[in-house]
């Protein structure tokens, strides 16, 4: 057993975790974890710990694994828990793809070839019905490919085809979402504006400079972008500092 702040269990060749380890571990990526998440995502099916004859809880690495899944799913593609569920059921072992994954600096550096789906596919992921997909297509959030006669997405579509789906369900359709879109393309022309030479150079040196910067940007940018949202959302609610 370690720390407090870390408690394992030795079961077998297995080392199991405590919910508050579990906790600990997760923090630092989902920031609002907490041991009453767990257990109600565990109440959903989600994810079934180990008990001891006491009642406490222990999580496997699989169960560990599974979490972060369940949560990148949530935050990246705001998909609602019976989604998640059945995306589970269907794949255990592969996650559905994340709109954040394309922001992450090793994927920056290589050319990465995206998984792609067909439309039914896409409606069995996300919970995106035919018409939603086609407004998405329409409005130009996502872009399909004919493949044989049969449409296909990227996994980035189907990111976005799960967000709009949980938005559709709280009043926003795609049209709505034209600002958003409209928002990150002004934002795309600025990167532009200061790295495109980097990109284009013929020196690869400065090409992988260029990413690097890239990456950062990105990662800047959307900081404080949820920074400035966070900071309207508190003005909504009358927050502190709302002003």
């Amino acid at each position: 057993m370690s720390n407090a702040a870390e408690v394992l269990f030795d079961v077998g060749d297995e080392r199991l975790l405590t919910i508050g380890a579990v906790v600990e571990r997760l923090r630092a990526e989902f920031p609002d974890i907490s041991v009453s998440k767990l257990r109600y995502l565990e109440e959903q099916s989600l994810v079934t710990p180990r008990r001891t004859k006491s009642g406490y809880r222990l999580y496997s690495q699989d169960d560990f694994g599974r979490l972060v899944r369940v949560l990148g799913m949530q935050r990246d593609e705001y998909l609602p828990l019976k989604v998640i569920r059945r995306e589970l059921e269907r794949s255990p072992a592969s996650p559905l793809p994340s709109a954040r994954q394309g922001l992450r600096k090793t994927d920056l550096l290589a050319v990465v070839e995206e998984r792609e789906y067909t439309a039914e596919e896409i409606q069995q992921m996300t919970g995106a019905d035919a018409t939603l997909l086609s407004e998405l297509e329409e409005y130009e959030l996502v872009h399909a490919r004919q493949v044989g006669g049969v449409r296909r997405y990227t996994e980035t579509d189907a990111g976005i085809a799960g967000a709009a789906t949980q938005l559709a369900q709280l009043g926003l359709r795609p049209k709505n979402l034209r600002v958003v879109k409209s928002a990150v393309d002004r934002e795309i022309g600025l990167i532009e504006q200061v790295l495109l030479p980097a990109l284009k150079s013929n020196r690869q040196e400065r090409r992988r400079e260029g990413l690097e910067q890239l990456d950062d940007m990105v990662q800047a940018t959307t900081q404080l972008r949820q920074l400035l949202l966070a900071r309207g959302v508190r003005r909504l609610t009358g927050g502190p500092r709302a002003h």
